[in-house]
């Protein structure tokens, strides 16, 4: 199903075409509005999937111009310059455009142009272009040497107390993460995911590389990241969300750093939102660049990691923005000459990660903060020293990075959030934090150090329940399906029945549609079949207590 509605939601944005070869270069083109668009906050469904609205209302995020598609006839005149349009950016306002020099001319010219980004190309400048047909070689972005295989997956997890939510029965059923990454080579054969794929997990996948479906024929390092969460072989090695749904997106060219990777990880955060992600993981890190982008009008300073300057970084403050918990690694850089975290780490409300030992001690290859604003970075830590993982013969290894104590992170953050969905993103990151080892004195090294399920668990019963903003008797009300289609029913719990309420329904813009005072039954009707598609707004009273609740109409 999810698949389905993505034919709809991403027609007007993917190039699916299967020419790999580029004649241009690419430039990110950006628009001045969305003036004229046909879009509308009200009927979300146009653009967004049902989860991804049902995720943005119960954390009272409102549907903006932000989340609607750019302004199609913007690309239809683009187009007629003769340009080609590869993807559109629904956040950045704009378009990725393969142009020569005299159609980049014309476009400047037309009166929804705004800029270009680094107003210079992204991709195409030389031979080694991102996009282009893929050719055999070694990885060299993310070789590394894997010891032999030393046990399996607990001690990773134990650290974290990950096991304790486990045996409440929270293994990630109903979650949706979405990985970006340079590829899953041989995801679709290892026997560590063969649950996942026997259950069609793998909701989607997408090479924004290759602008293809196929993540599996490339890159090793996106199946090592995975491993940590979705792996599912008893007795060898258990992810921390192994019963989890997965978005699998390839955003990475192995041989070349470019500012191209930073718009494919802008591109799949894009697809992940619309998909309804929860979670996205991103054991990725951009700062300077390769070749013919190794140049300063390219490359980034540590002055730049403030969290807002880098693409990927504003994209992943987009990301944060929507409701999705955006996990990232720090980086690898603590004994390198550049040190500091890299973005998208230096986000303020993205949840970075830094690496630790089994005893939770600093791990020297971790990137350290504060980012460029001042802020203290990383937030977190979890095994990133000798972390486990699957490798690409389907057996257990070993292997250094934040690149692994971040997918720890993601898989632990998404069982917590499973167990307590009425959590907003950010209220998770902050029990999460909270819940360190180090809580009381954090540090530029590991942050709040590595969390614990247990303390987190208390810290949310403590702090956030009953859960939502009122502490009273109603908070066990949960109204259902949402989205809806037909009616839907508002769940009464046993001491409530019987009792007196009023019920008013109101419309996106807060005209009072219906009220309606009677006594409270087990399953409260909400009449909802003649509602036009949109968002409504549920308030039930009971004497002086009261309780809102949203819901989309399909």
């Amino acid at each position: 199903m999810i698949k389905t509605l993505l034919v709809t939601i991403f027609a007007f944005s993917l190039g699916l075409s299967c020419t790999f070869a580029q004649s241009n270069p690419r430039y990110f083109v950006l628009f001045k509005d969305k003036n004229n668009t046909t879009f509308s906050a009200d009927k979300p469904a146009e653009f967004l999937s049902a989860r991804s609205v049902a995720r943005r209302t119960r954390q009272n995020i409102p549907i903006t111009t932000q989340d609607f598609p750019v302004n199609p006839g913007y690309v239809s005149a683009i187009k007629q310059v003769g340009a080609e349009v590869i993807f559109t950016s629904r956040w950045f306002n704009g378009a990725i455009v393969e142009a020569t020099a005299a159609q980049l001319a014309n476009i400047r010219k037309l009166p929804f142009f705004k800029s270009i980004e680094f107003d210079l190309p992204v991709a195409n400048i030389g031979s080694k272009s991102p996009g282009v047909e893929r050719v055999g070689g070694v990885n060299k972005k993310f070789e590394t040497t894997e010891d032999l295989n030393y046990g399996n997956m607990n001690a990773q997890l134990a650290l974290m107390d990950v096991p304790s939510l486990h045996n409440k029965g929270f293994h990630g059923e109903g979650m949706l993460i979405a990985v970006l990454d340079n590829g899953f080579l041989n995801g679709d054969q290892v026997p560590f995911l063969k649950p996942l794929r026997d259950e069609k997990r793998i909701v989607d996948t997408y090479d924004f590389m290759g602008r293809e479906t196929n993540v599996f024929n490339d890159g090793s390092h996106g199946l090592n990241v995975i491993s940590t969460m979705a792996a599912d072989q008893p007795g060898t090695m258990i992810g921390a969300a192994f019963e989890a749904n997965y978005a699998l997106y390839r955003t990475e060219n192995d041989f070349l750093e470019s500012p191209y990777e930073e718009i494919a990880w802008l591109m799949a955060a894009e697809r992940a939102d619309s998909l309804g992600a929860d979670v996205i993981n991103s054991s990725l890190g951009y700062n300077q660049f390769d070749d013919e982008f190794a140049k300063p009008e390219y490359s980034y300073t540590y002055q730049d990691m403030d969290g807002k300057t880098t693409i990927v970084s504003r994209a992943a403050r987009f990301a944060t923005r929507t409701g999705i918990l955006v996990v990232t690694s720090a980086g690898n850089e603590g004994n390198k000459a550049w040190h500091y975290i890299v973005a998208p780490a230096d986000v303020d409300s993205v949840l970075t990660v830094g690496a630790t030992n089994y005893e939770r001690a600093y791990a020297a290859l971790s990137s350290v903060g504060p980012n460029a604003a001042g802020q203290q970075k990383p937030d977190v830590a979890a095994v990133g020293l000798g972390a486990v993982i699957g490798n690409t013969s389907g057996n257990v290894s070993s292997n250094n990075g934040t690149s692994f104590s971040s997918p720890l992170m993601a898989g632990f953050s998404t069982i917590l959030w499973q167990a307590y969905p009425n959590l907003t993103a950010q209220q998770l990151i902050y029990a999460i934090k909270k819940s360190g080892h180090q809580a009381s004195a954090p540090d530029n090294l590991l942050g709040y150090g590595v969390p614990s399920a247990v303390r987190a668990e208390k810290i949310i019963q403590e702090e956030f329940s009953p859960l939502g903003t009122e502490d009273n008797l109603l908070s066990a009300i949960v109204l259902s399906p949402n989205p809806v289609q037909d009616d839907a029913s508002l769940s009464i719990p046993q001491h409530l029945i019987g009792k007196q309420a009023v019920l008013n329904l109101y419309g996106q813009n807060g005209k009072t549609l219906s009220t309606l005072e009677s006594k409270l039954t087990a399953n409260q009707p909400i009449a909802a079949t003649q509602l036009p598609a949109g968002l409504y707004l549920v308030k039930i009273k009971v004497d002086n207590q009261e309780k809102a609740l949203k819901f989309i109409k399909q």
